[in-house]
């Protein structure tokens, strides 16, 4: 009980994967898209920017007093390395040449990186794996996201049951 209650207070500090900002399940990407709403993996010029960012996040995670334990620098931040910011995420924006510097928290429902999906991919291995790529809403189903999904949708039309008056007033 110990070991989980030390877990759970871990991860609750732990910094987030890519997929711990979603609430829904990864999917083709590409499918039934136009090319400028596909995912960045068909916009040739950017594999060379995000490989570059990369390998420099690489280097500053490996000069970091703490390594891969270190906590994400804050845009307005000091650096806290001698590289300069360790950023936990960099997004980009091409229509705007823009990137901005996010941090987010761990997801106890992430697809990727919960107790559950780690847990589940050791017990299951590639079986687990191809399971996920076959199976449509499966990781959603054991990741507890389709859970919430459900518990949000009650929880909107609950309060849209309410509505009085026009919906101009929040």
């Amino acid at each position: 009980a110990d070991g989980e209650a030390a877990a759970a207070a871990a991860a609750a500090g732990r910094l987030g994967c890519y997929f711990c900002n979603d609430v829904v399940a990864p999917v083709d990407s590409t499918r039934d898209r136009t090319l400028d709403q596909q995912c960045t993996v068909t916009r040739p010029g950017l594999s060379m920017v995000a490989s570059a960012l990369a390998v420099e996040m690489l280097v500053s995670v490996a000069h970091h007093p703490l390594g891969h334990g270190a906590a994400a620098d804050l845009p307005a931040g000091e650096a806290s390395t001698p590289l300069g910011l360790l950023p936990h995420q960099i997004r980009g924006f091409l229509p705007t040449f823009r990137t901005e510097l996010l941090c987010g928290q761990s997801f106890s429902c992430c697809v990727a990186c919960s107790q559950r999906a780690v847990s589940h991919y050791r017990e299951g291995g590639f079986e687990f794996l191809l399971r996920a790529f076959r199976e449509p809403g499966f990781l959603e189903e054991f990741s507890g996201l389709r859970q919430l999904q459900e518990q949000a949708l009650a929880a909107l039309e609950t309060w849209g049951g309410d509505e009085e008056g026009g919906g101009d007033d929040f």
